[in-house]
């Protein structure tokens, strides 16, 4: 048969029982405040969260925020530019290549060509040097008069001649400015000749001056 528990054990266990219900109702007691005011906090947050802050608008900054349309600027409706592909590539930088080409040799032959005229200059001084080109022949004097007519027969006519304003006349076969020598008397022109030998077999004929 059991045994109850007996008087000493009954006092130890109610004084157990108590010591337990004081330390639960301190435990209690101390942590409820706290864990209300961290309750109370988060939903004070919730509600902040759920209500947000209303924004501050700028009323008189709302003409400023108008952004002009630029033309040069990017087009978001327009895609970017493919990519060339490897084949598109590899003629690219054979079509370089060939052009790379064709410039050297094209700077080769204008150097050839340049040492070429080069070569050809020097051989003509020499050439120059060696046979020198014989100065021009004299020239004849300037006839400065004008013829403005004759008179008299066709086997005695005289002509008449006009140099700068003054008015002096000759037959056939005079000699006018010590340098001219009149050989004919046409109706409309005069020819004639030079006294110095070295323009012998050399005339000029002179028109008649027509009316001013």
């Amino acid at each position: 048969m059991a045994r109850g528990p007996s008087r000493r054990e009954g006092f130890l266990i109610a004084g157990l029982s108590v010591a337990l219900a004081l330390w639960l109702w301190r435990a209690w007691g101390t942590e409820a405040p706290a864990v209300a005011a961290a309750a109370a906090k988060r939903a004070d947050a919730k509600k902040e969260f759920a209500l947000g802050t209303a924004p501050l608008v700028h009323m008189e900054l709302l003409d400023r925020a108008v952004v002009k349309y630029d033309q040069a600027g990017r087009d978001l409706f327009k895609y970017s530019v493919r990519p060339p592909s490897w084949a598109q590539v590899k003629q690219m930088r054979a079509a370089a290549a060939a052009a790379a080409k064709a410039q050297r040799e094209a700077d080769e032959q204008a150097r050839l060509a340049a040492l070429q005229r080069q070569k050809e200059e020097a051989e003509r001084q020499v050439y120059l040097a060696a046979h020198p080109v014989p100065p021009p022949p004299p020239q004849p004097p300037a006839i400065l008069f004008k013829f403005l007519g004759f008179v008299g027969p066709p086997n005695g006519r005289i002509a008449a001649f006009e140099e700068n304003e003054a008015t002096f006349v000759a037959k056939t076969g005079e000699i006018v400015k010590k340098e001219f020598r009149i050989d004919e008397i046409k109706y409309e022109s005069v020819v004639i000749s030079y006294v110095n030998p070295t323009f012998k077999g050399q005339v000029r004929e002179l028109p008649l001056m027509r009316g001013k």
